[in-house]
């Protein structure tokens, strides 16, 4: 029969007692309404575990038409998904193209743009790591991230509370995004990893999965890695059932995303990319 030394079964007492202690103390925050820039909207709400050390970033921007919707957008699974991956979510509210005022859909961009920054200059107060920002969009939102992503250039106005030159982005995941030409032929050598999801059933006439393949086609060009996920039986904005909800989302997508996520994030692994992923099961739920 073996024994262990009364030292080694000390040290070994200590150890399962400060593993139960951090344990205790680990906890998730939420900071609300934090403001990054001068615009009443220019707020955001910041999801942080308190044992993340060095922790990658992942925005969630709204989608609304650029007319409506707020960062109530990014909901409890889309948060635990993240946090699964040991990342410090950020969910921003811009400023909306409303009639009567001169905002415009690239004055969103340039809001959640700010924050990006915002955070690139505090991810330290989150324990988080500012090299290592993932730009995550729907629909309109979508728009948003991906100029976040693919914009070389931000002409900063004058109540930024950051001006950086250049944005951190290590990755981008759209869900339905909009784009127009102009912004693809953005994506240039060197650009983040893409991953992009559309439905195809009664589409969106704003967002057809056309721009899907075409944003695809220019980061397999510029040699970035990408991937496109395509549900031919769901429409506008899949991924909320498709690849969040434990219930319903599709096993090869949510495997295929959480690869793409530790690539991005963690530098883990080299994912198959260059490919289309067709979900053509119905889905219950």
């Amino acid at each position: 029969m073996h024994t262990i030394k009364p030292a080694i079964r000390t040290l070994t007492l200590s150890a399962i007692f400060l593993a139960f202690c951090t344990s205790l103390v680990a906890e998730i925050k939420v900071d609300r309404n934090v403001s990054y820039g001068p615009h009443p909207r220019n707020v955001m709400d910041v999801y942080w575990n308190t044992d993340y050390k060095n922790a990658p970033v992942v925005f969630t921007i709204h989608g609304g038409g650029f007319k409506n919707g707020d960062k109530s957008y990014c909901n409890a699974d889309m948060r635990k998904l993240y946090m699964a991956k040991g990342c410090i979510v950020v969910s921003p509210n811009y400023r909306l193209v409303k009639a009567g005022t001169k905002i415009t859909k690239d004055d969103c961009a340039l809001d959640a743009a700010m924050a990006v920054a915002y955070m690139q200059a505090n991810a330290k107060k989150y324990q988080g790591d500012a090299a290592r920002i993932v730009a995550t969009g729907a629909s309109a939102g979508g728009y948003i991230s991906a100029q976040i992503a693919y914009k070389k250039k931000w002409e900063w106005p004058a109540g930024a509370k950051h001006k950086p030159k250049k944005l951190n982005i290590v990755g981008w995941f759209g869900n339905s995004p909009f784009l127009p030409p102009a912004l693809i032929r953005q994506v240039a050598a060197g650009d983040p990893p893409g991953f992009v999801m559309y439905g195809g059933k009664r589409e969106h006439p704003a967002t057809p999965a056309k721009q899907g393949h075409d944003i695809q086609a220019a980061l397999k060009k510029n040699k970035s890695w990408n991937k496109m996920v395509y549900i031919d039986f769901m429409g506008h904005v899949p991924a909320k059932r498709i690849l969040f909800s434990p219930k319903t989302r599709d096993k090869e997508t949510y495997q295929a995303f959480n690869q793409f996520l530790d690539m991005v994030c963690h530098g883990k692994g080299s994912p198959k990319g260059g490919d289309v992923i067709n979900v053509k099961r119905n889905l219950k739920g």
